[in-house]
């Protein structure tokens, strides 16, 4: 069973992991993490998640938790992803991943070292709408060389 914490009481999180997660047998999200307990809480009581934190570094530090979902504002991703994999953590970071190349890199540079995956998780590559887009382009092959030649 794979146990995700999710860091960031977010409106993104329903939607690109909490529902997602509840489709599938062998994942749970476990817990999540506000800066504030209250909302913490308020947001595990809405999403029915069993364990909630009002301290970002007392999620990481769970035992629990295998996988952590960094949903904070982008200026916060690097900063969090590196810790949740100096924790131990595989991590999926919402994008942007990073705020430029230099905190990119360190972010990779931490994944290799802790040996812990880092994947962004940009989602619409495998949206329903974008199949639905890539069906029709392949029905109107002109359309995508007009588009190409603009």
């Amino acid at each position: 069973m794979l146990r995700i914490g999710i860091l960031g009481a977010a409106g993104i999180a329903p939607a690109a992991i909490i529902r997602p997660a509840r489709r599938r047998t062998d994942v749970v999200i476990a817990a999540v993490a506000s800066r504030r307990a209250s909302a913490a809480a308020a947001y595990a009581l809405e999403h029915g998640i069993e364990r909630s934190y009002g301290d970002y570094r007392a999620l990481l530090a769970d035992p629990d938790i295998d996988l952590v979902y960094v949903a904070l504002p982008p200026s916060e991703h690097a900063e969090w992803s590196i810790a949740a994999l100096e924790a131990g953590k595989d991590v999926l970071c919402e994008k942007p991943f990073a705020m430029n190349a230099t905190e990119a890199g360190r972010m990779r540079r931490v994944a290799a070292e802790t040996g812990q995956r880092l994947i962004e998780a940009f989602h619409d590559r495998y949206h329903p709408l974008s199949l639905e887009t890539r069906r029709h382009s392949r029905l109107r092959p002109a359309g995508r060389a007009r588009i190409a030649a603009r």
